[in-house]
């Protein structure tokens, strides 16, 4: 199967929910919105253009940081499995819904900056089997 990914730059516009299911899988999503901006020759100004708007779905310990890293309101930087979902509404009403399944997101460092907090299962710690302190000690 084809997959396309597509990375996306844009703000959280809803709140973050968080949901934990039977088999303990986690998943966090929130409605993302990214707007054009071009500039305007004529008013020698920079205007808003088209705007669109994704379900981003986050799972494990993507989940995890998000649910506990962002709010509504922050600006981010996505990137995943870009997919349109159908469904039909309680009325029977066809309609789709732009969605990502994220595989890595994190702020947009061109409005905030942020401090790294890395959790005790660092990438480098799971690769040698040992616990992170000894990693980094034996760095």
């Amino acid at each position: 199967m084809f997959e396309t990914n597509l990375t996306v730059a844009g703000k959280v516009v809803t709140e973050i929910v968080r949901h934990t299911f039977p088999n303990g899988d986690r998943k966090s999503s929130f409605r993302l919105m990214a707007r054009e901006r071009r500039f305007n020759k004529e008013a020698q100004d920079w205007v808003d253009g088209d705007r669109v708007f994704v379900q981003v779905n986050c799972w494990r310990r993507l989940a995890e940081g998000v649910a506990a890293s962002l709010v509504k309101g922050d600006n981010v930087v996505v990137t995943g499995r870009f997919f349109i979902r159908e469904y039909s509404t309680e009325n029977g009403e066809r309609r789709s819904s732009a969605e990502i399944d994220a595989q890595a997101l994190g702020p947009d460092l061109g409005w905030c900056t942020v401090v790294v907090e890395r959790p005790s299962w660092s990438p480098s710690a799971l690769s040698t089997g040992m616990p992170a302190e000894e990693v980094v000690a034996a760095a």
